[in-house]
């Protein structure tokens, strides 16, 4: 009996678990395809400190096909237009069709405020990590002098926004350009939607100290080459505009027909299978579990997912077995990069910020990155910020 396909649909913390566990032999043999877009995974978790000049590009990159090959698997590089969950099969852009037995789902948030004017072509992003080195390089321009005042918007005001917003201020002042106007955001009226107001007072507080402008209840309907439009219609001059707002759906699942929440994006129960659709599993931020439709689109929860989807496709590749159900944590900690030498740390209803908070961040994402880095024989890409 030939074995079974498993077609892992994205590059996303879940899917490089899968990859991670096939090296390990966790997983029983399978005809095993990644289709990713990039051939690199930018480490979501570290960027910040890329912007900062922390990090090197090779210490927060995942060279797709080296782990893959880790675990004889093999990569696609393209896009993934519609899924046939009747035929089993995934067609991408290019109108490839890649048949599965099983399939997994970790494809993140559709592209940065793909649905505003100008966005696309007049803002910066930070993935994948070519992204990340044109923002770097964007950030060393505007701490060039000019005799103008030099102004940065960040777009999004929730845990990425605020370490990015904060992270670009220090490569600024490292650059002696403590002088660009820093503004940050949000067209929600309150941090974390009201619900953490211990979190939100101290992100209040870091920001003030970095001098970094907070304006929430402003959305923007509009970017420019060098402005963006606000809400209430007033124009604000930008230099530079970073995209930063939290993940939006993909058109990929109401394309495909299947299963989706009010927002697109696909519906999990909690063994992590697409509600009604056997074969099909999904993962991380471009999922909404039916049982706990409010879990964050974060990290943290994604790497959780990712290590409940390695069991469970263990069982719908031996065909035997009792799935396990996925169970999103009330508490979960949260390291932000404050850009100074400290982190913001938060858990329940602590919330602090000191230097060993940042020693923390630094050890927990290494030793993520380490796991892969052991499989591929060394460093990821080659580079630097």
């Amino acid at each position: 009996m030939p074995a079974p396909r498993l077609l892992l649909i994205g590059s996303g913390h879940a899917n490089l678990l899968v990859l991670e566990a096939l090296a390990r032999q966790r997983l029983p043999p399978a005809d095993v395809v990644l289709v990713s877009p990039e051939p690199a995974k930018v480490y979501s978790g570290m960027v910040p400190g890329f912007v900062e000049g922390r990090y090197r590009t090779e210490e927060i990159t995942v060279d797709l096909r080296r782990l893959a090959l880790a675990g004889e698997s093999r990569v696609v590089q393209g896009r993934v237009v519609r899924i046939d969950p009747a035929g089993k099969r995934a067609v991408l852009e290019d109108g490839t069709e890649l048949p599965y037995d099983v399939a997994a789902v970790a494809i993140g948030g559709a592209s940065p405020g793909s649905d505003i004017p100008g966005a696309g072509e007049h803002t910066f992003s930070v993935k994948p990590i070519a992204r990340a080195i044109e923002l770097t390089e964007a950030l060393d321009r505007l701490a060039e002098p000019r005799p103008e005042s030099r102004r940065m918007a960040v777009i999004g005001a929730g845990a990425t926004g605020v370490e990015l917003a904060l992270c670009a201020r220090a490569r600024l002042d490292r650059k002696q350009a403590s002088d660009v106007i820093i503004t940050l955001l949000d067209s929600r009226s309150e941090l974390f939607g009201g619900r953490l107001p211990a979190w939100s007072d101290l992100v209040q507080q870091v920001l003030a100290e970095h001098d970094v402008t907070l304006r929430l209840g402003i959305g923007v309907t509009e970017v420019g080459p060098d402005f963006v439009r606000l809400t209430d219609g007033r124009v604000q001059p930008a230099d530079l505009v970073l995209w930063a707002a939290g993940p939006r759906a993909p058109g990929l699942f109401r394309d495909s027909g299947l299963p989706v929440d009010n927002h697109g994006f696909l519906l999990v129960d909690d063994t992590l299978q697409a509600q009604g659709v056997p074969g099909l599993f999904g993962a991380g931020d471009a999922v909404t579990l039916a049982s706990a439709p409010r879990t964050p689109k974060s990290g943290v929860f994604a790497e959780r997912m990712g290590e409940m989807l390695v069991t469970n496709l263990r069982v719908a590749l031996a065909g035997s077995g009792t799935p396990r159900q996925y169970r999103s944590q009330a508490r979960y900690l949260a390291l932000l990069n404050a850009g100074d030498g400290r982190a913001l740390l938060f858990y329940g209803p602590v919330a602090l910020v000191a230097g060993w908070a940042m020693r923390l961040k630094d050890w927990v994402d290494r030793r993520f990155m380490t796991r892969f880095r052991r499989l591929m024989g060394g460093t990821g890409t080659p580079g630097g910020a």
